[in-house]
């Protein structure tokens, strides 16, 4: 059920939590690096735990939500793995295990990253994510390639935080949309989702859309904050086909019931909203439509 009462499924596709006693101090040093970045008025609207997550996800309505660890240092990714397989096997209760999806993360400059997504793929994650900004690479750097490939090749799908992070204002083209294009072109048929309208924040208008072309291309919809009444954001979002397009919030950054209705108002097709909503993620995941 959605925020409005519809018989929308809802899943958010693009959601951070952290174990309870890394919560406070890892929303600490990002609120930090935001401030630095001159971001120091946005909040959170989480504390980073599940336990509030879960209780956030009631009150807006999302039926499932999808966590994105982030690998920042290739030796973190034993550590990701373990949590994301306590959570998943009903270490943490089971509305955690039923209702937050877990995904893996592997570091682009991992020297077991071939391993280290077999592994994954054995377990079952369908796909992983990454933040070029956090993990210090760019997406089209041809050292990375094999990586892609491999990812490709075991057939999980990247999520990746893309164009500007106002924590790395200095790092705003680590993965902008050409860059993500020139990395789909090195790696055809890479399944890629690229996060925050396709990394539309600070660059030119019309500029994502080099992303067209690329059929195993998605975006989310996780609109920057200051962002939600910008012309190109609210474009991209209402005009983006509908297929390719999962509903994303960055939650705990973003309130999920605000960005409901907001996609709602830019997407009243109920078809649209279908596939924007669910339809899309639950393929990308490997669940029942």
């Amino acid at each position: 059920m959605s925020a409005e009462g519809a018989e929308t499924v809802i899943i958010d596709f693009h959601t951070h939590n952290f174990p309870d006693a890394l919560a406070a101090r890892a929303v600490e040093v990002m609120c930090g690096k935001l401030a630095a970045g001159g971001h120091g008025d946005f909040h959170p609207v989480g504390d980073g735990t599940l336990a509030t997550q879960l209780r956030d996800m009631d009150r807006a309505g999302v039926d499932l939500s999808v966590n994105c660890p982030v690998c920042t240092l290739p030796h973190n990714f034993d550590a990701i793995l373990r949590r994301a397989l306590d959570l998943r096997g009903g270490k943490a209760g089971a509305a955690a295990a039923e209702r937050n999806f877990q995904l893996g993360s592997v570091h682009p400059a991992d020297p077991d990253f071939r391993a280290h997504v077999r592994l994954l793929k054995e377990h079952g994650f369908p796909g992983v994510k990454i933040h070029p900004q956090y993990m210090g690479v760019l997406l089209d750097n041809p050292a990375y390639t094999p990586f892609f490939a491999e990812l490709r090749d075991q057939g999980l799908f990247v999520l990746s935080h893309t164009g500007y992070d106002p924590g790395f204002p200095g790092a705003s083209d680590a993965a902008d949309p050409a860059r993500i294009a020139a990395l789909l072109t090195a790696v055809p048929g890479l399944k890629f989702v690229a996060a925050h309208l396709g990394g539309e924040c600070r660059c030119p208008a019309h500029a994502t859309d080099v992303l067209l072309p690329f059929e195993t291309c998605w975006i989310d919809t996780a609109a920057m904050y200051w962002r939600d009444d910008a012309a190109e954001t609210r474009r991209i979002a209402a005009e983006w086909p509908a297929d390719r397009m999962v509903f994303g919030t960055d939650y705990f950054w973003r309130d999920e019931a605000h960005l409901i209705d907001w996609v709602r108002a830019l997407r009243p097709d109920p078809a649209d909203q279908a596939r924007i909503f669910h339809l899309n993620a639950a393929k990308l995941l490997g669940l029942p439509s």
